[in-house]
């Protein structure tokens, strides 16, 4: 049996109201095999965060899908169950009030570039992506 090649992209939601700290952010993966294409986020409220995986066939049906940023493939192929142990693995910061998703987010990607399954270049380009679909949100009243 192969391991199969796990593509990721990260999905930007619209807030309530639509503000850019209101943005939530999340990594949807989708496999080359039967394995369900996942949604993999943190869910909570600042200092109460916790870790969420679940299946999720198209997140850009949902009402409040806003956009979708490709990051690209994993260099190294990669099994459901290894996406999410490292997924996992990546640290929930409910100590920092300004720890939110977008940050949890952001440190997951570093991460895959520390272990080598991704490219510095899928980095910087995802994340550009990510903060200029975070931007794309209306300005708080009074900024």
């Amino acid at each position: 049996m192969t391991t199969p090649n796990a593509h990721l992209s990260i999905i930007v939601y619209k807030g309530y109201p639509d503000w850019q700290q209101f943005r939530h952010t999340s990594l949807w993966i989708r496999f080359s095999d039967e394995s369900p294409a996942t949604m993999f986020h943190i869910i909570g409220a600042s200092g109460f965060f916790r870790f969420e995986a679940y299946e999720n066939p198209n997140p850009t049906e949902s009402k409040k899908f806003a956009e979708m940023v490709e990051v690209g493939y994993l260099t190294s192929p990669a099994s459901f169950t290894q996406v999410r142990q490292a997924l996992q693995r990546i640290l929930i910061d409910n100590q920092d009030r300004e720890f939110n998703c977008q940050t949890w987010v952001e440190n997951a990607l570093k991460r895959l570039v520390e272990d080598g399954q991704l490219s510095t270049a899928d980095y910087d380009r995802a994340l550009n992506g990510m903060v200029d679909a975070i931007a794309a949100a209306e300005d708080e009243p009074g900024w």
